[in-house]
């Protein structure tokens, strides 16, 4: 019989939405019970607009580094105040892949995103992407129908 996966290092992606959220409130909850440290991280991913100036898209950057330094922010007091001892928070430019690429964790957890099929095709999907291409243990948590 195998013995219980713990964990060390359990990185969560944010976007601001209610599925993250609900992926970070599991990510605290995994870090409290294995005392892993915790990895807050959001990507900003852009695919420009035809027509948009590299002055539009820079603005559009600065803009969302902003906001999400702010709300990594709040993550991690969030995580601070449940008992986690190592909370670190990070903003990187570009894909899933990015993230895979220059972050390391023994275990990611990710939001649903509940995109349609549409939607999915169209612009690919960022959960689906992290657990097809993920060298280690993922955690997608599932969207609340609504």
């Amino acid at each position: 019989m195998n013995a219980v996966q713990h964990y060390h290092v359990i990185l969560v992606g944010l976007d601001g939405s209610r599925p993250a959220a609900a992926a970070l409130q599991k990510a605290i909850e995994l870090a409290q019970s294995d005392h892993a440290a915790l990895q807050l991280v959001h990507v900003i991913e852009y695919s420009p607009q035809v027509g948009s100036t590299a002055e539009l898209v820079a603005q559009a950057h600065e803009k969302e580094q902003a906001t999400f330094t702010t709300e990594l922010a709040a993550a991690r007091q969030q995580a601070l105040a449940a008992g986690i001892e190592k909370v670190t928070t990070t903003i990187l430019t570009g894909t899933a892949r990015t993230l895979l690429e220059t972050q390391s964790a023994d275990l990611l957890v990710v939001g649903q995103s509940g995109q349609s099929a549409l939607d999915r095709f169209m612009l690919g999907s960022f959960a689906e992407t992290i657990v097809r291409e993920a060298t280690g243990d993922v955690l997608v948590v599932r969207n609340e129908k609504v």
